[in-house]
């Protein structure tokens, strides 16, 4: 280890706790893209009245922010052993790994601990809804440890924002809305696909930070290989669009209507991703400034999941 990341891990050592420590190895504040989609799934379930069985949606939340958890930690560990996550030139939010506040196999071990948990919560989840789940599981798993380790780490390849539409979207709203009521609906897919978009584009301020060292570590996101200016405009296109994915929705749930509620609604949430997310990153030029972008664009789904809520009430 360097002699500055070596001072970087004293200067930590000696003002954060263990559990802190440990807190800061989960990343609670990237909860939100594995707990929105969940959330999501149950308001669509509960707005169309469907009969639902309710006991089971704290062990989807628990299974599902069990595997985000163990996603990140995995992530510390594999970028610190790759030398792409050195904490004296680290752009991001601190990683336990490369300050050395903890050891590799220990992280490593609590990333397995929390997908045994994931694992167990889901071999009730299996007896529930089937073969499906199960699939759904599997592949979550797989996806957890590839993320960032193996040949082709999807971290480092053009397909992270599509993965996370995919997973962090559409198989976590379908697959909840499933093992809530027994069916698939397509409602559940586009619901999937839009509060996807904002989850894709943190990846793209993530990314777009990174760029340069991830292209002197042979990484090859879709930030880099469409540039920074592109990178800009692809952020804007996935906020815009999930705003208007409300009206989407919402037409589909009430069987093609389109609502004046939900208009005016995605209307003004358009214009807030305008003001706020998207201009502030089109302005930030600096690592800090990015950061805030990345909390900003991840509480954009909260905001989203919000209007959702309201147009659901109020058509």
């Amino acid at each position: 280890m360097a002699r500055t990341d070596m001072n970087m891990a004293e200067r930590f050592q000696n003002n954060v706790s263990w559990s802190s420590v440990w807190l800061m190895a989960m990343r609670p504040k990237t909860l939100i893209l594995s707990l929105s989609p969940v959330l999501l799934a149950g308001l669509i379930v509960f707005g169309a009245q469907l009969s639902a069985d309710w006991i089971v949606f704290p062990i989807i939340i628990l299974s599902s922010v069990s595997i985000q958890i163990a996603t990140n930690l995995w992530n510390d560990a594999a970028d610190a052993s790759s030398g792409l996550d050195q904490a004296s030139e680290r752009l991001g939010p601190p990683r336990v790994t490369s300050l050395g506040l903890l050891k590799p196999w220990q992280v490593r071990l609590a990333a397995f601990l929390f997908l045994l948990l994931a694992a167990l919560c889901g071999l009730y989840l299996v007896y529930v809804g089937g073969w499906p789940i199960l699939l759904i599981g599997i592949v979550g798993i797989i996806c957890a440890f590839g993320y960032s380790s193996g040949p082709y780490p999807i971290s480092g390849s053009p397909f992270g924002e599509v993965f996370v539409i995919c997973f962090f979207g559409i198989m976590s709203v379908m697959g909840s809305a499933y093992l809530l009521t027994g069916t698939w609906t397509v409602e559940s897919f586009w619901a999937g696909f839009y509060i996807g978009l904002p989850a894709a584009a943190v990846l793209v301020v993530n990314n777009f930070r990174d760029r340069i060292g991830d292209a002197e570590g042979g990484r090859h996101t879709l930030v880099i290989q469409i540039g920074p200016h592109a990178a800009r405009r692809l952020y804007a296109i996935l906020m815009l669009f999930s705003c208007v994915g409300l009206v989407h929705v919402n037409s589909m749930i009430h069987l093609g209507t389109l609502s004046l509620v939900s208009l005016i609604i995605a209307g003004l949430l358009m214009i807030y991703a305008l003001a706020m997310p998207i201009r502030r990153f089109f302005l930030a030029e600096t690592a800090p400034l990015q950061n805030q972008c990345l909390l900003g664009t991840s509480m954009f789904q909260l905001q989203w999941l919000f209007a959702f809520l309201l147009i659901m009430l109020l058509s």
